[in-house]
């Protein structure tokens, strides 16, 4: 995966721009794309664009996670890596569902045409978040994660001794979509990754023009069919993509991501959601978007907003909260 340096800056970098990418995922107009055939179009190459962003991050936690494991660990080892995890993932999954049921029932009580249309029903069963379902939609990411951290020690094992022919087994139940909710493709790849010290760059420099030749075609069919099938292979192909041109871009300009923008990714993806939302509400209200570029402006709009928005009240938090920020991020900041 290169030097270490490279490799950091990278994955640094691939943060930002992913959790970017889940923002504008987020801003998608649900029910009001179909007003316009050519938004609707690009809303679609625009979703399937973005399908990229969870599965990456899930590599490169599954990556991480196992970045310098030693050869032979023992329960210990494990041990305290699960339990880190409940401060910087479990803790900071509950505060943002708490607070999400919180901003749902109030919308609920004293302005429920805020809430029409726009929030799901998993708010009504707060005490089921790891199966019904998030309250905070988006954070399925994190409770999966959580899933997979758990079933580390196995994952290692499983990894470390079936080699890529495991992987490559687990990749074809995924394909075919015969895989549990707990057993995670990408985690997995990211894991063996990093037991088997990949050098992820040269491999994704030497397979680039194929992978790159895969993506364009299954783009090109699943815009317009959404055949589960062709998603998966625009994933397949565009996950080593996706790597590598973060791993030129970073040697290129030399991009350095200050250690604070970490911290704000991780808030950004905690907290995204219900502004996202707002702001899609109100906007929507207001325009009453029917044409294509009407619609591309809303839509420009509520991701801007929402990350305008985030930003903003995560530097105040950052400057006169940084304890409670802190608690918030899981120690992150």
């Amino acid at each position: 995966m290169g030097t270490t340096v490279q490799r950091k800056q990278t994955i640094d970098l691939l943060k930002v721009l992913l959790c970017v990418g889940i923002v504008f995922r987020h801003g998608e107009l649900v029910g009001l794309a179909e007003r316009s055939a050519a938004f609707a179009g690009f809303n679609r190459g625009m979703m399937l664009f973005t399908e990229l962003c969870v599965p990456m991050f899930f590599i490169i936690s599954g990556y991480l996670f196992f970045l310098n494991v030693p050869d032979k660990p023992n329960g210990r080892y494990f041990f305290t890596k699960i339990r880190s995890r409940i401060f910087s993932l479990l803790i900071p999954y509950l505060i943002a569902n708490a607070i999400t049921f919180l901003c749902y029932w109030l919308a609920h009580r004293y302005t429920p045409e805020m809430i029409a249309g726009f929030f799901g029903e998993n708010w009504k069963h707060p005490l089921f978040i790891f199966w019904t379902g998030p309250i905070n939609l988006s954070l399925w990411f994190i409770r999966d994660l959580m899933y997979s951290v758990v079933l580390s020690p196995i994952i290692f094992f499983f990894v470390k001794y079936t080699r890529i022919w495991g992987v490559i087994g687990i990749g074809l139940l995924w394909f075919f979509g015969l895989l549990p909710l707990w057993v995670n493709f990408c985690f997995i790849m990211g894991a063996w990754a990093a037991v088997h010290h990949v050098d992820s760059e040269s491999v994704c420099r030497k397979t680039g023009p194929w992978f790159l030749l895969i993506y364009i075609c299954a783009f090109v069919v699943a815009v317009p069919v959404k055949n589960a099938h062709t998603i998966a292979l625009t994933l397949l192909a565009g996950l080593p993509l996706c790597f590598y041109a973060a791993s030129r871009l970073t040697q290129v300009f030399k991009w350095n991501i200050p250690v604070q923008w970490q911290a704000w990714c991780y808030f950004m993806y905690l907290y995204h959601y219900i502004p996202e939302i707002v702001f899609k509400k109100v906007l929507n209200q207001y325009f009453d978007p029917s044409s294509f570029w009407s619609l591309m402006l809303v839509f420009v709009l509520v991701s801007v907003l929402t990350l305008a928005a985030v930003t903003g009240l995560f530097w105040v938090m950052k400057k006169w909260m940084p304890r409670t920020t802190g608690v918030l991020l899981g120690g992150k900041l």
